[in-house]
């Protein structure tokens, strides 16, 4: 063991070793996300209930929860991206494992890097942590990959379908799915092929399928939202009570 290596090793003992809390994802985002001024206009520590839809949402990626597969087809501004982007840190920070976030192309890709990610690895202590080197020039650290504590973090795009078969992750966080070409090159579906990135998983995989939706018989999820539960988020009426 060689002395650069021993407090890294170390740590990742430590680490593997620790007892944890069974945190929700929305619990570990009130607790340790921050928000950063280049991507929020507020600022500051994350709060689950000034945006209340996004609470049920991020805990089905919770460790415990038992749902495997969620689908988001939220409207444009609404925070879609911040329940992906907290699934992410919580999966780093809590419950690491290998984990994919795939955008429709290398440009979403790459604006979803410098706008989502790097901000909230440099605003989040926690997240930051788990990283085993923030070293630019460090293989460990690139755009398009990042080691953590227990786990690896690919960032791939649609464009790409050769690396998106070469990779086999737990958590699968898909951003974006309406903007997705109907079939990859080679005529490969990219639902399909993203769902068997998860396949060495079969008892603990989580996959998160977010979108604002298209045209209606079209938007791919909209048919997968179809094919769910179709949960809605519901207020009550301030006179009655109703619920709606």
């Amino acid at each position: 063991m060689t002395t650069a290596a021993a407090p890294r090793i170390h740590a990742a003992i430590a680490r593997a070793l620790a007892p944890r809390k069974p945190l929700t994802v929305s619990q570990w985002a009130d607790a340790e996300r921050v928000l950063s001024s280049k991507g929020s206009a507020e600022p500051g520590r994350w709060r689950t209930h000034r945006n209340p839809p996004l609470g049920e949402p991020m805990d089905c990626l919770s460790a415990r929860s038992t749902v495997r597969d969620v689908v988001l087809m939220f409207p444009i501004q609404s925070g879609k991206t911040e329940v992906a982007v907290n699934a992410l840190g919580y999966t780093m920070d809590h419950n690491p494992g290998p984990v994919m976030v795939c955008l429709p192309g290398k440009v979403g890709r790459d604006k979803w890097v410098a706008q989502k990610l790097n901000p909230m690895l440099d605003e989040t202590p926690a997240a930051q942590r788990a990283l085993t080197s923030v070293a630019s020039r460090d293989s460990a650290n690139t755009r398009t990959f990042k080691d953590f504590l227990g786990g690896q973090l690919y960032l791939e795009h649609a464009g790409s379908p050769s690396r998106l078969k070469s990779t086999s992750v737990r958590t699968l966080i898909v951003d974006e799915l309406d903007e997705f070409a109907a079939n990859l090159v080679g005529g490969d579906d990219p639902v399909e092929m993203l769902n068997g990135r998860t396949s060495a998983f079969p008892g603990t995989y989580k996959r998160m399928y977010i979108s604002t939706p298209t045209l209606k018989g079209v938007s791919r999820i909209g048919a997968m939202w179809e094919a769910s539960d179709q949960r809605r988020y519901h207020v009550p009426c301030p006179h009655c009570g109703h619920e709606q």
